[in-house]
């Protein structure tokens, strides 16, 4: 399973519903220092790459007290040259890192923290989920209905899934991701910002971790999170303190 794409579908165009209350990243309390990915326990190569996927390995990672598998790029170099030798030039690699950011806002998620919305029970999207250790915390330990990670790229959502799966959280299709009495199912959805969408199922938290590294969309994603929110739904997002260009402010020829 984790050797083969998972298959992901699109968002369908909708009624955008009431203006969500944000929560400001402000709000949310400061953590200790995690470990950069290098730091993160290498535990299985998953596979070397192939037409469908990059290479792929299984990491731990510390989330708070807790410890989760995580499915990613081994690095930015190593997904770079597979998009390369795809002659995907214009691609951007920084969805294969797990970002400080997201690990904060996992962090706070698994610590329940008081300036958090209340997510038990609830109905969570992880926006530019990139790898999803919002979200799969939300799903693990926050104690979520449901999770769909959303992102442009469809191989972070993949990956996203694939970690969902190795740490035994049942992943389904959208329309089935709210039909469970017991435990946390996920899913996955292509999401576009400049094309605000909805999904089939109605959504009462939004999470979002270092969305807003280029200001120039902060406009695209505030409408797509309104369109995602149902009634007096949160948006809950953590933003770098660092400005970043695609993975690791790289240029290249």
């Amino acid at each position: 399973m984790l050797a083969s794409p998972y298959r992901v579908r699109g968002l369908s165009p909708g009624r955008i519903p009431r203006r969500p209350r944000p929560v400001f990243a402000a709000s949310l309390p400061a953590v200790r220092s995690f470990g950069v990915d290098d730091e993160d326990e290498i535990v299985a190569s998953l596979t070397e790459g192939n037409d469908a996927l990059p290479p792929l390995v299984e990491v731990v990672t510390r989330v708070g007290e807790d410890r989760l598998k995580v499915v990613k790029p081994p690095g930015a170099e190593d997904l770079w040259d597979w998009y390369e030798s795809k002659g995907q030039m214009e691609a951007d690699p920084s969805w294969g890192k797990l970002w400080f950011t997201s690990r904060i806002l996992a962090s706070c998620v698994a610590s329940c923290v008081e300036s958090l919305p209340e997510l038990r029970s609830k109905r969570v999207v992880e926006v530019g989920c990139g790898l999803g250790l919002a979200g799969l915390s939300a799903a693990m330990f926050g104690g979520s209905k449901s999770v769909i990670f959303c992102d442009r790229e469809p191989l972070a959502i993949h990956c996203a899934l694939s970690s969902a799966a190795l740490n035994e959280v049942e992943v389904v299709a959208v329309d089935d991701v709210n039909n469970s009495s017991s435990g946390c199912r996920v899913a996955g959805a292509l999401l576009d910002w400049s094309a605000p969408q909805t999904l089939s199922q109605p959504v009462d938290v939004v999470l979002g971790a270092d969305c807003l590294y280029d200001p120039a969309t902060a406009a695209l994603l505030a409408s797509a999170c309104h369109a995602l929110v149902a009634g007096d739904g949160h948006v809950v997002g953590k933003r770098s303190l660092k400005p970043r260009c695609r993975a690791e402010q790289r240029e290249r020829k």
